[in-house]
């Protein structure tokens, strides 16, 4: 099992966060260099203000939309760029935060420039290192760098990031040789940019974080999307089925919202298997059949698959019990 990676200059968890912040005044030159943000979105402009609070040193951005790039350049106290040869001429670490179906792109505008020394960053969870296609016969560096958090607010406003973890794609996890696309492609001096190039920036900013490779990123992003978008989804459900009874969807919301969080918070304290609570949990047939009668048959199949997955974990938490016939049930 891959552990998490603390960076914060062997300092306690508990107060990492505060010594990192001094610890980066001190850093800001030392070996990260400036950086900068092609894409001024939500997630660069949540970055780049959440690397200035850390001590970073962040120059700007550059975007297509140039009233984007000064937006998020007047949010972060940056510079918009004119050009994308002014800002890779002036930074050293270059953030891709565009769209994923645009990395490609901007890859193949900035490949045709001076990018020696550089170190190339995409922030995409689904998308690999393997799209800096040539990056090697530019004596240039790339991995992706992805934040598991949910960037939702236009402004940059993004509390809670400190707590996030990171994900680094293009690294072997046991010693950080970069996560090659031929393995001879890539120098020892690559490998070694790279790794002091991870270790100085999670020791400054503080976060988690961790290392996968290249033909992992399919599972890890799909882990992120069930987590995360697809619980959107179920819960849009929940709101439809209150709205059947006459409950808004507002109203809906606001009324699962403490069973949601305290759901989640019992998970986070406790684990799964000790979380477990419900009809399923219970082995309660009678319950089940009631659901079944009710529910539309577009929803039936999820509901199905969901519970079979509960009673995968009922029945490790109560061996004892003879969940055949709610096997038997849910699997019609």
């Amino acid at each position: 099992m891959m552990a998490f990676r603390e960076e914060a200059a062997g300092m306690s968890k508990d107060t990492a966060g505060k010594n990192t912040f001094l610890n980066a005044e001190k850093n800001i030159n030392a070996g990260i260099g400036k950086i900068g943000f092609i894409g001024a979105g939500k997630v660069g402009t949540a970055l780049g203000l959440y690397f200035i609070k850390k001590g970073l040193n962040v120059e700007g951005y550059a975007s297509k939309n140039s009233e984007s790039a000064k937006n998020a350049a007047n949010i972060t106290g940056t510079k918009a760029f004119l050009s994308l040869q002014e800002l890779v001429d002036e930074c050293r670490v270059i953030f891709i935060t565009v769209p994923d179906g645009q990395i490609g792109n901007v890859w193949k505008e900035i490949s045709v420039l001076d990018l020696k020394g550089k170190i190339i960053c995409h922030t995409s969870g689904a998308e690999t290192s393997k799209i800096f296609t040539g990056i090697e016969n530019k004596n240039a560096f790339g991995l992706s760098l992805h934040p598991m958090f949910a960037f939702a607010d236009k402004n940059g406003k993004a509390e809670g990031l400190e707590n996030a973890c990171f994900t680094v794609e293009s690294l072997a996890a046991e010693f950080f040789a970069v996560e090659s696309f031929s393995a001879e492609s890539v120098a020892v001096e690559s490998k070694n940019t790279i790794e002091e190039f991870i270790k100085e920036f999670f020791s400054v900013i503080g976060n988690r974080y961790f290392v996968i490779k290249s033909e992992d990123k399919p599972i890890y992003h799909l882990a992120n999307v069930l987590a995360s978008n697809l619980v959107l989804a179920l819960l849009s459900i929940s709101c439809e089925f209150m709205a059947g009874i006459g409950i808004s969807e507002n109203d809906g919301l606001k009324a699962l919202m403490p069973l949601i969080e305290n759901n989640i918070n019992n998970i986070k304290n406790n684990g799964f298997i000790n979380s477990l609570t419900g009809p399923v949990e219970r082995n309660d047939l009678k319950t089940v059949l009631r659901h079944s009668d009710v529910i539309p048959d577009k929803y039936k199949e999820i509901y199905r698959d969901l519970s079979m997955r509960l009673l995968e974990l009922s029945q490790k938490k109560h061996p004892e019990r003879d969940y055949s016939e709610l096997n038997r049930l849910l699997g019609q």
